[in-house]
């Protein structure tokens, strides 16, 4: 296991955003998870898992104990199933499974992050969400312990899971067949339509706020006037108003200042409390 101090987490985010690690666990077996949440639960040490970095904002003073699964990476696909490690690119397993005609990759396109970050909030879109394709999940249980979870323990729903107080490791899933042109056709579909709404090439985390029942974060908030907002270095996308973006060296404080500010109009002009779909570590 590799084991940094002090390390840099702007740069692994998204966002760029946030302070350093005091203690930076990058664990090269499954084993050395489990060993990293010991040495935290005897130092009294929150441990953190990044994943791609692409649902986060961290805060300005960091965090104290950061784990990474940059070093589990595989992924298979063959017939009807898939594997995929916690660590491995989320994008690059959506085009694998594509590539071997599994239906329902299309409604994952243009996610970024890695497995297990979308697997943790249940991540997906218009069109399916991957906890759809789950089979078994294999995690780290708060004390240590590797365990296998059917799909109907990992309490998938929108935008949350029954994961979120583990380490999630690796995945099984499982795909109806489709047909290969069909979906990478539909592929490029969803991901133009994304590419017209969505600031891709921003630094973002995506969309701040889940959508409530019935109803669209995104609208709402153009409907208050904050498109263009900003605050300090972070702005609201003047393409959908539910991304905020670092326009301009933007600090943790910056971005919840301005989420502050959304919630409380969002809440006086709507009767609606935003419930973030981000994850804040601050």
């Amino acid at each position: 296991m590799i084991l940094k101090r002090d390390e840099p987490l702007a740069p692994r985010t998204s966002y760029r955003i946030g302070g350093t690690a005091e203690y930076f666990f990058i664990p090269e077996r499954m084993e050395e998870v489990s060993q990293a949440m010991s040495y935290c639960r005897a130092k009294g040490l929150e441990l953190r898992v990044l994943g791609g970095g692409t649902n986060v904002l961290v805060g300005d003073r960091g965090w104290p104990a950061v784990l990474s699964l940059e070093r589990f990476k595989h992924t298979d696909a063959f017939g009807p199933y898939a594997k995929a490690e916690a660590g491995a690119s989320f994008p690059a397993f959506v085009k694998k499974l594509a590539d071997n005609s599994s239906k329902g990759a299309e409604a994952l396109c243009g996610i970024p992050g890695t497995v297990g970050g979308a697997l943790l909030m249940n991540a997906g879109g218009h069109y399916g969400e991957i906890g759809e394709f789950v089979k078994r999940v294999k995690v780290a249980e708060p004390d240590g312990r590797l365990v296998t979870l059917e799909r109907d323990q990992c309490g998938f729903r929108y935008r949350d899971s029954d994961l979120k107080n583990r380490i999630i490791l690796s995945a099984d899933f499982e795909f109806p067949e489709g047909d290969r042109d069909e979906i990478r056709s539909r592929m490029r579909d969803i991901f133009q339509q994304k590419k017209a709404s969505q600031p891709l090439h921003s630094h973002s985390a995506g969309c701040v706020f889940k959508n409530p029942p019935g109803l669209a974060a995104g609208r709402m908030i153009d409907e208050c006037g904050f498109k263009g907002a900003r605050i300090g270095g972070a702005a609201v996308s003047a393409l959908h108003a539910n991304f905020l973006t670092n326009d301009d060296h933007a600090s943790a404080a910056d971005m919840l200042e301005l989420i502050s500010k959304i919630r409380g109009q969002v809440k006086e002009r709507h009767g609606v409390e935003l419930e973030l779909e981000i994850k804040v570590w601050s």
